[in-house]
């Protein structure tokens, strides 16, 4: 039996699509945050994503992860760079950093201490450290000192206006993590940053 055409029905089931369609949009869509006027996406939180890097004058991103192998971590090669490339796709597209960019701007120094304990540096500034150690639950984190108390490192955002590739003109370097004691969130700016030599 055919049930007749109520337009209150088809109205409010209609609503209800579009309801839903929304909310589904909403979960999906990019986090973002405004530095220097431009939406920077907030790269999603993996298991083995340490920190991130972002710059001006784009929204591609530098990631940091674990460089895991077989299930274990490389203890010759603890940590991984590479790029996200929101700016070619908002899913932000994993891309392998050139040999360029890999030896004289985001590749990383990395000096061994022991099994679990890792000095490393990125290799365009080397004056600011970072070390990669197990936290009291066993696990893997990156930390480095931002308004001279330990934190956590979350992300590192470089303000470069003007310059070039060779000789950036960096404004200032903000530095972004909890601090191991408070839980709060740090937050520095570094400025007279010069690219280094690598």
């Amino acid at each position: 039996m055919n049930k007749e055409f109520n337009p209150k029905n088809w109205f409010k089931n209609i609503f209800l699509l579009l309801l839903l369609g929304s909310l589904t949009l909403q979960g999906f869509a990019q986090k973002t945050i405004v530095r220097e006027g431009i939406a920077y996406p907030i790269p999603p939180s993996e298991p083995n994503r340490m920190f991130y890097l972002q710059r001006t004058p784009n929204t591609n991103t530098i990631a940091c992860d674990l460089n895991i192998v077989n299930g274990q971590l490389d203890t010759d090669k603890p940590l991984t760079t590479y790029w996200l490339r929101y700016g070619d796709s908002p899913k932000g597209e994993k891309k392998e950093l050139n040999f360029i960019q890999r030896k004289f701007a985001y590749g990383l120094n990395i000096k061994k201490i022991s099994d679990t304990r890792y000095e490393f540096w990125f290799v365009s500034y080397k004056k600011y450290h970072m070390y990669l150690l197990k936290n009291k639950e066993n696990e893997w984190k990156v930390y480095g000192k931002i308004n001279n108390e330990v934190a956590v490192m979350n992300s590192i955002f470089i303000y470069i206006k003007g310059g070039s590739f060779w000789n950036p003109h960096v404004v200032y370097v903000e530095i972004k993590g909890n601090d191991i004691k408070t839980g709060n969130e740090e937050v520095e700016r570094l400025t007279n940053v010069k690219k280094e030599e690598s």
